[in-house]
Formats: C-alpha cells, sequence, structure tokens
C-alpha cells in the first residue's frame, strides 16, 4: 500500500489490564456481552494491507481514543461514554470512574495514543508531502440503546467523511468500489466523521482523513464472536477499496 496512507484501528482490542478489573461493577457475563457489542472485533485484522498503521491496545471499554479529551467537546459525556465510560452501551452502569482514575487513563493511554498517532502522522507527511488517515471500524448490525442513529436497516459498508478533511474524489472513489463489489454502502449514516490529530484538526487539509465502518454481520457471528467464511473476503475486498485511492492522494 502506498506510504502516505495511515491505518488508524482504535477499537479492536478485548484487552483489560487486570489491574483494572476491580473498578467494573457488572458481573463476568455482563462484562463480557459489553466486550462482543462494543469491540470492533477483527478489524486489526480486516485492515492489514498496510504495515504503516497505529492499533490501540486496549479495550475501549477502559479507554476510548476516538473520544474527545475534553469532556465539554465530546457529546457522548452526556451518555456516560466520555474517554473514561462509566455506562454499558444499554446506559445502566458499568464501573466507578473517580478523577485520579480519569487522570491515569488520560496520561497511560489516551495521551501516549494520540502522540503516537501524530508523531506518525507527521511521519508520513513529511515524507510524503501528504497524508490519507483510514479510521477503520466495524459496527453492530442493529442498533445498540446508547446509540443516537435508530434506523434499524443498516448498511453493509458505511463512509465517515469530514467536511474539511475528506477530499470527495476519496469518499466517492470508496462508495463506488465497494457499491461494484456488491454492498450497500451509505455516508455518514449511521456514523459520521473520521478521526485527524488535534494538532492538525481543522487547520492543514493535506492531512486527508476517512473513515469505513463495516457491519460485522457480513465477517463475524454476532453471539459467539467467531469470525464467518466470508471473513477473507471481505479483507481482500477492503484492501482493494483501498488500492483505489492511491490516484485520489
Amino acid at each position: 500500500m502506498k506510504n502516505n496512507m495511515l491505518l488508524h484501528i482504535p477499537h479492536s482490542s478485548t484487552y483489560i489490564p487486570e489491574d483494572l478489573l476491580g473498578m467494573f461493577t457488572v458481573s463476568k457475563e455482563t462484562l463480557d456481552h459489553e466486550l462482543l457489542v462494543m469491540t470492533d472485533r477483527y478489524t486489526d485484522e480486516l485492515f492489514d494491507c498496510s504495515d504503516n498503521r497505529i492499533v490501540f491496545p486496549v479495550s475501549r471499554l477502559i479507554c476510548d481514543v476516538e473520544r474527545f479529551r475534553e469532556k465539554d467537546m465530546e457529546t457522548m459525556t452526556s451518555k456516560g461514554m466520555w474517554v473514561c465510560y462509566e455506562n454499558t452501551s444499554e446506559l445502566t452502569p458499568l464501573k466507578r470512574v473517580s478523577r485520579e482514575h480519569a487522570s491515569c487513563v488520560l496520561e497511560h493511554y489516551y495521551d501516549m495514543h494520540h502522540k503516537a498517532l501524530t508523531e506518525a502522522a507527521a511521519h508520513t507527511k513529511d515524507l510524503c508531502g501528504n497524508i490519507l488517515i483510514i479510521d477503520c471500524h466495524s459496527f453492530s448490525p442493529l442498533p445498540l440503546p446508547y446509540e443516537d442513529d435508530r434506523t434499524a436497516d443498516r448498511p453493509d459498508i458505511c463512509i465517515g467523511t469530514d467536511d474539511f478533511h475528506t477530499p470527495r474524489t476519496v469518499s466517492d472513489t470508496l462508495v463506488k468500489a465497494f457499491s461494484e463489489m456488491g454492498y450497500r454502502v451509505s455516508i455518514n449514516s449511521p456514523y459520521s466523521g473520521s478521526l485527524v490529530p488535534m494538532a492538525y484538526w481543522r487547520k492543514d487539509p493535506s492531512v486527508m482523513s476517512v473513515m469505513i465502518e463495516v457491519n460485522r454481520k457480513l465477517y463475524m457471528d454476532g453471539t459467539t464472536g467467531e469470525k464467518l467464511k466470508g471473513f477473507d473476503t471481505v479483507r481482500d475486498h477492503i484492501g482493494k477499496a483501498l488500492s483505489l485511492c492511491y490516484p485520489m492522494i
């Protein structure tokens, strides 16, 4: 893959550090359920078409690096799902989050991840003159209780765009590619936007970004979490679609 693409994979991990397990106030069964429905499981394998990537190694139930650092900037704060989740996907209590814990998570997980992401973006941009960040996600086939978009008929692929950082040529290329492969594709529905390091956000148009969200029903059993037979096909299609963005960047 062309070197000026950087893959960002923030939600693939199910790992919870042992010393943080005691913070959770739910049963093991509930915690396992949350890991099943909230983790973008296998996205680190689906998006394996480049070595130039940043993968967050810890579960989003501990730290969601896609949230804004400042609580008042993050819309999910009102649902108890800021960087440090206090609520489950059903908006019931998940864990206790003290001010000290939040500060620790920000320092040791959030800030370190974003430092690595920003440095990788800067390095790629310096080498190539520009950069296209691919924000890599998956989503539940049916809306989860915390989600704002309640539309039950969800697409196979969702392309998320940012008015400042996503070139129309890139989003159009991805929509066309996935559509021609037989997928139902939407733009900014049920999810919108695409992550950009804050050092560049709304400042530098040479830092481009687009989000790809894959419906989990295409590649994963939603009950067991096991891969489906079509997993390799979906992975190959993602790689092919991204390869078509080369002329765009």
